[in-house]
């Protein structure tokens, strides 16, 4: 079966906004034993139409993205009914939900816009969205589908998981394939090819693939014998140890917040160089907060005085980005929240701010537990600013995830 995915959006071409959909879509679909053979983005102008008449007949399926909403660049409508042949056709049911929405927000719907948004290719399969003015569809015609998808993930997400999978599930057969998605943490991809590809492949692993991202690389393995699963899990255990965080396609703040509720054990962060991204990351997880108890930015020298209570003369004697005033920030996190774990950071993102002794990129880390000593760590990660920010949070929420755990935690 071949899959290709049309987004569409010129403020996409025009780097305005990321292509979010393909990493959404694409792994979706390799749950559903599906891939995606071709991927194009276009922008609102008249080539949609080509482009979608040249993808659907040489597809089995062809996803689009964006342009269903109600203005005048949006014409993925327009451009799929004259790709297929197919007149427009009014939907009632679409007039509807779509007034609802307006009517929800206190709004007098425009009737140009509930007009426009009304209108797909006939006998197209209308697909809801509680989420927005945009519908989605399925359009089948001689052996060949088009799927047309609402641009926003927020609205594209929901509806692909209550709409796409079963319809999905029900059309197509799908090979007996076993998929394991695990992560591992602080290593990188070609020590992890180094040290276990060969032996997966001697237990029948078909295909491997690594993608790294900052801090950890997530492994995609493909197998047809579940009973393998076992001796697939030992292997990798073994190799990688307490850095293999998941076998279950988990994301790190998953892991933490997880595991934290099934202990009963409170978090509490105290960030400075981080700007609030770890509490972010953690409380974007369902069920956070039966877990998550305070979150402290600390941005300043007087924040982290006033707050924490860390001792002023230290940001004379050995400076903010120091171990002790990281030490001080989990301490004070620890007692001022009354939580069972504290994670503070500290550090240099830069561009300026950097010395020969403190450069740009420096930061400390500290975690505390109580009736346990603070645990603290140095660590340099010398990037632009975001992934600096980036890499400081996954190593501190790493280091929540072995504090929680009772796993080894790396040396001071």
């Amino acid at each position: 079966m071949r899959i290709e995915l049309i987004n569409t959006g010129t403020e996409i071409i025009l780097g305005y906004k990321p292509n979010t959909h393909l990493e959404f879509l694409a792994n979706q679909l390799f749950f559903l034993d599906g891939r995606i053979a071709l991927q194009q983005t276009v922008g609102d102008g008249d080539e949609l139409k080509e482009v979608i008449k040249t993808s659907f007949h040489r597809s089995t399926v062809t996803i689009v993205t964006g342009g269903l909403g109600p203005t005048s660049d949006d014409m993925t409508r327009e451009a799929a009914a004259e790709a297929l042949n197919l007149p427009l056709v009014f939907y009632p049911e679409v007039s509807k939900q779509v007034q609802s929405l307006y009517e929800a927000q206190g709004i007098q719907a425009p009737e140009w816009a509930v007009q426009k948004q009304s209108f797909f290719p006939e006998n197209s399969l209308i697909l809801e969205n509680p989420y927005g003015t945009a519908c989605g569809a399925i359009i089948e015609k001689e052996g060949h589908y088009l799927i047309l998808l609402p641009g926003p993930p927020r609205e594209l997400e929901p509806m692909w998981k209550k709409s796409i999978i079963p319809w999905w599930k029900a059309h197509f057969h799908s090979e007996k394939t076993t998929r394991l998605v695990c992560r591992i943490i602080g290593v990188p991809e070609s020590i992890i090819q180094e040290k276990i590809e060969s032996k997966l492949k001697l237990v029948g692993i078909e295909e491997i693939g690594y993608c790294e991202s900052p801090g950890e690389v997530s492994l995609r393995l493909l197998f047809k014998d579940p009973a393998a699963t076992g001796k697939i899990a030992q292997l990798l255990s073994e190799a990688f140890g307490d850095d293999l965080y998941t076998l279950e396609d988990q994301t790190l703040e998953e892991v933490v917040i997880k595991s934290a509720a099934a202990r009963n054990l409170k978090v509490a962060t105290a960030e400075s160089c981080t700007g609030g991204l770890i509490s972010n990351r953690l409380t974007d997880v369902p069920g956070s907060s039966a877990v998550f108890t305070y979150g402290w930015v600390t941005y300043s020298n007087e924040a982290k005085i006033s707050q924490l209570k860390v001792h002023s003369d230290l940001f004379s004697s050995v400076g903010a980005v120091s171990r002790e005033v990281a030490e001080a920030m989990a301490l004070g996190a620890l007692e001022a929240s009354g939580a069972d774990i504290s994670l503070a950071v500290t550090g240099i993102a830069g561009p300026q701010g950097g010395t020969p002794e403190k450069p740009v990129g420096l930061v400390w880390l500290a975690v505390g537990r109580k009736g346990k000593p603070i645990r603290s760590y140095e660590r340099f990660f010398p990037s632009d600013r975001l992934t600096f920010k980036r890499l400081v949070s996954q190593f501190g929420i790493d280091l929540l995830r072995r504090s929680i755990l009772d796993k080894n935690l790396p040396k001071c």
